[in-house]
């Protein structure tokens, strides 16, 4: 089988960096995955957490780098404190997690490890593994990527984070984020079909797409809530977070939190646009209520 860390181009910055031989890409990751935290997560979508909590697994590093990620501690590079893991450990890692009572599998940020990952989860599923597995994911991936996790995946969580390349220039250097995320969500819908849940109340298939509101983007995420309420309306869950909160790194008016007023015309202008399969996220949510304590 092709060795795609070699001439490395999972992402959309094609970075072609051969990462068998140690070098790295934009990602700044090396050709095996890095795991930094893996535990019951209570911090997601209510679908997504239950009661028992969802089971996480963080990986360190990210193909797309905003400014602002409040995960920045470990997705700029190696942290020296995550721990190197294979297919097998992997999926070891998600059987215990479903041992615990974790309501499903949830990978945060693992495209850039994208084969083995794949192989990981087609493992652990061979293995044992029943509950369904979620791709936790910038939205910024390349089609034939999400294609290595077709039949395995059966819950995707993207961001859409802008429309505007003005926006996606400054805040995470990538121009074309629009037209690849909205590539990349076609095919998880294609992927995952429409929303599936169990008796339960919980997502067993399908995709939520997330929208941070950012502080002077309310245009910007109009034209979001727009594009995909007319695309896909009540296929998808949409998911409004107002938990943006001002990172170290943060300039300008990315020092400042989004108004309580802008959050609440966007809650309006969702719900007029007849979705129902949507999360509002409540504005006296933190960012740094939601970050885990990773091991920096």
């Amino acid at each position: 089988m092709e060795n795609l860390f070699a001439d490395c181009n999972l992402c959309p910055r094609r970075c072609g960096a051969d990462r068998t031989s140690g070098r790295t890409g934009f990602c700044r990751m090396p050709d095996y995955p890095l795991v930094n935290l893996i535990k019951l997560h209570f911090g997601e979508e209510p679908v997504i957490s239950g009661r028992n909590g969802s089971g996480t697994v963080f990986f360190e590093g990210c193909s797309l780098g905003c400014v602002y990620c409040q995960n920045y501690t470990i997705s700029r590079g190696p942290t020296g404190r995550g721990t190197r893991m294979d297919e097998q450990s992997l999926a070891e890692a998600y059987l215990r997690l479903q041992e615990q009572g974790a309501h499903n599998i949830n990978l945060v940020t693992p495209m850039h490890f994208a084969p083995v990952v794949a192989g990981s989860v087609a493992l652990a599923k061979d293995s044992g593994l029943t509950v369904p597995v979620a791709v936790n994911c910038s939205g910024y991936d390349l089609v034939p990527t999400l294609k290595l996790f077709d039949g395995l995946v059966d819950i995707y969580m993207p961001d859409m984070k802008y429309f505007s390349p003005k926006y996606s220039s400054e805040y995470s250097h990538a121009p074309d984020y629009f037209q690849v995320c909205c590539s990349a969500i076609d095919e998880m819908v294609r992927q995952t079909g429409d929303i599936v849940l169990g008796d339960d109340g919980l997502i067993k298939k399908g995709v939520i797409v997330r929208h941070l509101i950012l502080p002077g983007g309310l245009f910007d995420s109009k034209h979001i809530i727009d594009y995909l309420t007319s695309r896909y309306g009540n296929r998808i869950f949409i998911s409004l977070m107002s938990q943006y909160t001002p990172m170290p790194s943060c300039t300008g008016r990315l020092k400042e939190r989004p108004s309580e007023r802008s959050c609440g015309i966007l809650a309006d202008y969702l719900a007029s646009a007849g979705q129902t399969n949507a999360f509002i996220q409540e504005y006296e949510s933190s960012g740094k209520e939601m970050i885990p304590d990773f091991l920096t």
